[in-house]
């Protein structure tokens, strides 16, 4: 009886200990180390197109090939447990003559449909001042690179066209809530959501998986879109557009202070309302999508609690209740 496969990332969670499988996967990440008893283990993030596995690879695995980051494989491994979690030791590796590009995470709504979703929104803002600068930073070139660029290197939207996914979500969030407070300024709001975290397109670089540039880790993506909205308001001046100074500074504060506070990476707090809502739909859509990520991806634990998550500092709950239609019987009361 053969060995079964080959197994998506997203279906290997779904087997049990003691099964074998295999398939084709590209390394993002491979971390060498000895443990103890001075044996050597190699820790391995092995990705395709739908997700990511963690896979033990020791000493005594068969490899053909030069196993670095960035290289797609093929690989056998048993599923087993540890410490009441799910556990993949991989048995044998063949390097792969194969395209990476194929196996890179990517959002899951095709670029040409969020690149078009952009543009709308980018059209409804109707304030004069707000819609070119808006047009003066996103250029045809600079939109090719937002829809290619991740939203995080790994909590959040960290795949291929994930910044502009996410970026909409968090317009679409705070256009919505302007409907529900009609003393907001919709196209302040608006403007601050879709300029919130443009920053990142020099932050992040997508090679095997999202990495910082240089700039990135020296800067950080709140002063390089401050830095960013700077430039193009001079711009706009020096071609005689006038930008009033007070809008000036409330559209750099919605970026200045989208962190929310200074333990979170913003140098101020949000100060108005539209600062405030633009914080907070941002901080809702990543935690959203961590949510979703665990009940999508459920690791072995308890039934439907996850392991304790340390980066998050909690387990999830993976459990979803579908309603059931209730039907009436017919009465003529």
């Amino acid at each position: 009886m053969g060995i079964p496969g080959p197994y998506k990332s997203k279906e290997v969670a779904s087997l049990t200990s003691g099964v074998q499988f295999w398939g084709k996967y590209l390394v993002a990440e491979k971390n060498q180390r000895k443990t103890r008893n001075g044996r050597d283990i190699i820790n391995l993030r092995l990705a395709d197109s739908l997700g990511s596995i963690e896979v033990v690879m020791w000493d005594d695995c068969r490899v053909k090939g030069d196993l670095q980051k960035g290289v797609v494989i093929g690989m056998l491994a048993e599923v087993g447990q540890y410490n009441n979690r799910l556990q993949i030791t991989a048995k044998r590796i063949k390097i792969l003559d194969e395209d990476p590009s194929l196996y890179l995470l990517a959002a899951p709504v095709p670029r040409e449909t969020l690149i078009s979703e952009l543009k709308q929104m980018v059209d409804s803002v109707s304030d004069l001042h707000l819609s070119i600068l808006l047009q003066t930073i996103l250029t045809p070139e600079l939109i090719t690179v937002f829809s290619n660029t991740p939203a995080a290197k790994r909590i959040h939207h960290n795949y291929l066209g994930g910044l502009l996914e996410h970026t909409l979500s968090v317009a679409k969030l705070c256009q919505q809530a302007a409907q529900m407070y009609p003393q907001l300024n919709r196209d302040l709001l608006v403007a601050g959501a879709i300029l919130h975290d443009i920053g990142k397109i020099k932050e992040y670089e997508l090679q095997v998986t999202p990495e910082y540039t240089l700039e990135g880790k020296l800067l950080g993506h709140i002063v390089i879109g401050y830095e960013l909205i700077d430039k193009a308001i001079q711009k706009m001046r020096g071609e005689g557009h006038d930008f009033p100074p007070m809008l000036e500074n409330m559209i750099k504060h919605l970026i200045l202070s989208h962190h929310g506070s200074l333990e979170f990476g913003s140098p101020v707090k949000p100060l108005f309302p539209e600062a405030f809502l633009l914080h907070v739909m941002d901080n809702l859509d990543a935690k959203m999508f961590v949510y979703f990520e665990k009940m999508a991806h459920p690791e072995n634990g308890e039934e439907y609690i996850t392991p304790y998550d340390s980066f998050h500092q909690q387990q999830f709950f993976t459990y979803r209740y579908q309603s059931e239609q209730q039907i009436f019987p017919d009465s003529d009361e």
